[in-house]
């Protein structure tokens, strides 16, 4: 019997924002490099992540996903931690 690998999720998968498969192509934090940005310590400004969040097309739905999975970071031009908003 032959074992067929699983694929792994995408991105887009993960985040049912919508029926359109590239929606989270759009978001403007897409291929960031500055990833330490995204994450930053609790005595960090993340001024730089709010930037780019701000002019993104689902800022709105980002933080939506965040709380209603637990994420940590930011998002939406938010910070998280473990889904509770903890700095705007």
């Amino acid at each position: 019997m032959t074992k067929t690998a699983l694929a792994e999720p995408t991105l887009a998968d993960l985040l049912p924002i919508s029926d359109s498969k590239d929606y989270w192509q759009h978001a403007a934090c897409q291929g960031d490099p500055n990833h330490e940005a995204w994450f930053p310590y609790p005595s960090q400004d993340f001024d730089y992540a709010r930037s780019i969040c701000s002019g993104c097309p689902i800022r709105r739905e980002c933080g939506e996903f965040a709380t209603r999975t637990g994420q940590s970071g930011v998002w939406g031009g938010h910070e998280y931690d473990r889904g509770k908003m903890i700095r705007e």
